[in-house]
């Protein structure tokens, strides 16, 4: 005669056992560390300045898709799309925006001398860039630069969801910055109010952080730089770029991008 409790504690047992083991699979492999490193030719930053509140940007939005996917060895640049927060308040408040991206779009807007600040906006390398096929046209003309700035970038991952970034720059530039954007692709949302209620929006190149890294010496830069990655960020679709930009002109010296999903090849989408 089996023992019912008996019984049921070993199932119990076995079911915990299999949970452990399939969790354990499903965690994402850490591939140690992956590197990139810049070009002889200069990689431009192409901003975008967005919001979920604003009608007229979807179509702006895509684009920047369309161009990350057109992306090459001999087309090369690096967008970065910047939600702003003065939308928030005229029917929808975009999760994505941040007063911080606000503040940089003005200070550009103070370089460029503009009268105002606008959604959507482009600029490339610094400088205010109207219609698309400028926006092209800008990227081919740094393309055709001797860069500046050489960077090399090591990026480590530990499971408490840090990454860690070991740089190596070379940079001739008199005044200069390193900035470090961790971005998000691949985001789809359903839009409940404001001028795009109805809509389901896509992003690609979404800004989820941020930061002046380091003012950087004439010569050789060598610096390690700890970033944490939020829990509502999806690892597989995170990219984490490097960008050495002229202080005084804003100009874009070099740039460089990778996918994060590289340090974590066995990570699934939830």
């Amino acid at each position: 005669m089996v023992n019912t409790s008996t019984y049921l504690i070993k199932r119990l047992a076995a079911i915990a056992m299999t949970a452990m083991i399939t969790a354990a699979i499903q965690l994402p492999a850490f591939a140690g560390k992956v590197s990139v490193a810049s070009g002889v030719y200069r990689t431009p930053v192409v901003e975008l300045y967005t919001s979920e509140g604003c009608s007229s940007c979807p179509q702006a939005d895509q684009w920047v898709s369309k161009l990350g996917d057109a992306l090459s060895g001999e087309f090369h640049a690096v967008p970065l799309a910047f939600h702003v927060d003065y939308w928030n308040y005229l029917g929808w408040e975009d999760p994505f925006s941040r007063p911080e991206f606000t503040e940089r779009q003005r200070d550009l807007a103070a370089i460029n001398k503009q009268r105002g600040i606008y959604t959507p906006q482009f600029a490339v390398s610094g400088r205010e860039t109207r219609g698309t096929s400028a926006v092209v046209q800008a990227i081919q003309s740094a393309n055709a630069e001797i860069a500046a700035v050489t960077i090399k970038m090591d990026l480590n991952a530990s499971e408490n969801g840090q990454v860690s970034a070991a740089f190596n720059i070379e940079n001739t530039a008199d005044v200069a910055e390193l900035y470090i954007a961790v971005y998000e692709n691949d985001i789809s949302r359903p839009i409940g109010s404001g001028e795009n209620s109805g809509k389901t929006l896509h992003h690609d190149f979404v800004v989820r952080h941020w930061v002046r890294a380091a003012a950087l010496p004439t010569g050789l830069y060598q610096g390690d730089h700890a970033l944490k990655l939020e829990q509502d960020w999806q690892l597989q679709n995170l990219g984490l770029a490097a960008v050495v930009i002229d202080r005084p002109s804003g100009k874009t010296l070099q740039a460089v991008s990778i996918s994060l999903a590289e340090l974590f090849p066995g990570i699934e989408e939830s």
